[in-house]
């Protein structure tokens, strides 16, 4: 071939592969920005998802009077513009503790650090207009809080008296509480608290009063407490039952999903699931992180073979598997085909004792998942982590102590068998505290599982048909033209699922721009929202 030939062939290749790369559809857009300006005395921002309705920012500002400490509250829209600047004055010895919101209002709950008598100031702030209205509930308990929703016109809050179970009701218009009739009992673990979509609330105990007759307890109550529903289903006891999240009833059908290990073991062995149905035994439906398909793609090759072949040995002896992992599952999604559990795993750091030697449930793997941690997972993150607002502070030790290893999903069908999984590798992910660090979007048809690590976003797009995985990795947009990230806040900022098609990720960094060096770099606090094209 002549020279001028082979110059021409070369030439008509790079531009084809150029005209490809320019006409492939991105996989992600970021559409719309948010920035602040963030001061070394700031404190951080807490996030909160509002759907539709936008974003909420807040923190504690750095103003305390007549014994009092301001707390500032930004509303933004689901295109990151302000709506509404707010300021709440609270009590200085009460910290925030959780949030919820319902359609066009937001609620955010403080309660003192100590444990004596609890008096919890709850604020709703009605998001059209940004008015607040101040209500407290005297709970006349020594209440260890770990769970508060709102169904209809009351505020449902649960946690533990004396490590025993309590759930107190608070009428928002009566303005009275009550403590829900039931629920003080020894060696009793309250697992969840969720409302459904139908104005009525689930609740799961696991009861160990019997040694040899351990039980899941779920109960379904209306918005004013009463009992709707109960479904008591025996545990086996060879296992433990360690975690445990319910649907909502965005399905007709309810299940309970978690996490199950071999007794008193820190670790889990597997996931669970089991439908709710008072009128018909149920079982559990146990599988075993080595019989799923991709939960140990994080492994060398040979070892995960390994570990999947021994498990399988292993349970056709009838005999528990001996891989485990330290996991926390966070929410449950519900699509027409079934249920989606998300997880994650993670390693804590071996020098650090990480498992409160006053819990009444030594054998409760999270010490945040205990009656003196005040956290639980699931799908509305409702309660902050306690590491951060004076729960467990002598948990407080360096900022690797944890480190995430991976995000897991794993569907199931009606019946409680396993469809698929499919896990995202979490690299050099670590953190002071136990928290949730990726977030996934599921239809019908993909799966986008993604995280922030520094400035970039990394995740996967999965095609459930074929099971064929596209890798992402996205430098994080500032926007503003001529602006450029000089440098990123690395302990600071994550990714969160926020309504549709849509995620948001915020952080911390240094931000430049070419045409104004003369003005230096600005240190900024940002949220981006990102969507799926």
């Amino acid at each position: 071939m002549k020279k001028e030939n082979i110059i021409l062939a070369l030439t008509i290749l790079l531009f084809i592969s150029a005209f490809g790369q320019q006409e492939k559809d991105p996989e992600l857009l970021q559409t719309a920005r948010f920035e602040k300006e963030h001061k070394f005395s700031d404190n951080d921002f807490t996030i909160i998802s509002l759907k539709e309705d936008g974003l909420a920012l807040t923190r504690g500002s750095n103003k305390y009077k007549s014994g009092s400490h301001s707390w500032e509250l930004i509303i933004l829209d689901n295109n990151l513009k302000e709506k509404h600047t707010l300021t709440v004055d609270v009590d200085q010895r009460k910290n925030i503790i959780g949030y919820e919101h319902t359609p066009g209002y937001l609620y955010l709950m403080f309660k003192p650090n100590d444990n004596q008598k609890v008096t919890l100031d709850l604020f709703s702030i009605r998001l059209s207009d940004g008015a607040t209205e101040r209500h407290e509930i005297e709970t006349e308990l020594t209440l260890q809080l770990t769970h508060f929703i709102k169904v209809s016109d009351n505020i449902i809050v649960g946690g533990y008296v004396n490590t025993e179970p309590a759930v107190l009701l608070y009428n928002l218009t009566e303005k009275n509480t009550k403590v829900l009739p039931g629920f003080f009992q020894k060696q009793t673990e309250l697992v969840d608290l969720r409302p459904n979509q139908n104005n009525t609330f689930n609740i799961i105990l696991v009861d160990r009063s019997e040694r040899d007759q351990r039980k899941l307890v779920f109960k379904t109550f209306d918005a004013t407490g009463k009992e709707l529903l109960q479904d008591i289903s025996p545990v086996e006891e060879n296992f433990f039952i360690q975690t445990g999240i319910s649907s909502s009833l965005i399905r007709e059908d309810l299940r309970i999903f978690g996490t199950w290990g071999s007794r008193n073991s820190k670790q889990s062995l597997g996931f669970y699931s089991i439908a709710v149905d008072p009128f018909n035994d149920q079982k559990l439906n146990l599988v075993a992180f080595g019989e799923l398909n991709h939960y140990l793609d994080y492994q060398n090759e040979k070892r995960a073979a390994k570990i999947k072949e021994r498990t399988q040995s292993l349970l056709k002896q009838n005999r528990l598997p001996d891989f485990m992992n330290y996991v926390m599952p966070y929410k449950v999604e519900e699509l027409p085909t079934g249920f989606v559990l998300f997880a994650e795993t993670y390693n804590p750091s071996n020098t650090v004792n990480r498992y409160p030697a006053n819990s009444p449930y030594g054998f409760t793997p999270y010490p945040y998942y205990s009656p003196f941690w005040g956290y639980y997972p699931g799908t509305y993150n409702r309660m902050y982590n306690p590491y951060y607002y004076g729960y467990g502070n002598n948990m407080r030790t360096t900022n690797d102590e944890i480190k995430a290893v991976q995000s897991v999903v794993v569907a199931v069908n009606n019946q409680g068998k396993v469809l698929w999984d499919y896990s995202l590798k979490l690299e050099e992910m670590r953190s002071g505290a136990l928290e949730q660090v990726a977030d996934c979007y599921i239809d019908n048809q993909e799966i986008y599982m993604l995280y922030k690590k520094e400035s970039d976003l990394i995740g996967k797009i999965i095609t459930l048909d074929d099971g064929d995985a596209e890798d992402i990795k996205e430098k994080i947009s500032v926007l503003a033209e001529g602006d450029e990230i000089r440098s990123e806040n690395k302990a600071v900022g994550q990714v969160r699922h926020w309504y549709g098609k849509n995620f948001y990720v915020w952080g911390q960094h240094s931000v430049g721009n070419r045409a104004k060096r003369s003005e230096g770099n600005r240190q900024v606090f940002y949220i981006n929202k990102v969507s799926i094209p």
